[in-house]
């Protein structure tokens, strides 16, 4: 849950799993189409959840900063702890996440942002900072090194109503440190 200095903000998009039904009864017959038996338990191992400490900051020309201290990585969803800051003559709120935003792959997939319950656009106003975990839906795959994130694609970075930010994330726990683009 993001927190605020001046007043709680909630910016976490809860990730909620349900079972799926293939319809049919308990002990039912394989699928005719496909020979399968739609009860049988999965045997495949789930992928661990991956924890990476990072230390990665974005600023926009609006004056926007955003950090990202760690990113979790799991079998179905991406989850990145960030800091939101805004501090601006130009305005007195943005919204990071008007326009597209999400985290994009090295091989060009982008795992769109679950919007946050209470604040969809991760509005934030003049003076505030927030703190919580965003929920990107889909995996990274196993073997990337970095991922992007990006705020408000196909906005400009002086933006006063969701400005553009991209911030390279590497993966790997030795690198301490990445870049805004």
């Amino acid at each position: 849950m993001f927190k605020s200095a001046a007043r709680p903000v909630i910016l976490i998009a809860a990730l909620t799993l349900g079972a799926c039904s293939q319809g049919g009864e308990a002990g039912a017959a394989p699928n005719a189409s496909t020979g399968v038996d739609v009860n049988a338990p999965v045997t495949a191992s789930p992928r661990q959840t991956r924890t990476i400490d990072v230390d990665v900051q974005g600023v926009t020309e609006v004056g926007a900063t955003v950090r990202v201290k760690q990113v979790d990585l799991a079998e179905d969803a991406t989850v990145v702890d960030v800091s939101v800051s805004f501090s601006s003559n130009m305005t007195n709120n943005v919204k990071m996440a008007t326009d597209d935003t999400f985290i994009e792959t090295p091989g060009g997939q982008r795992l769109m942002l679950k919007e946050p319950d209470g604040n969809p656009e991760l509005n934030i106003q003049k003076g505030d900072t927030m703190e919580g975990r965003l929920v990107f839906l889909g995996a990274v795959p196993q073997d990337a090194d970095r991922i992007f994130l990006v705020f408000n694609q196909g906005s400009t970075s002086d933006s006063i109503i969701g400005p553009y930010l991209r911030l390279e994330i590497p993966l790997r726990t030795s690198a301490a440190a990445g870049a805004a683009r």
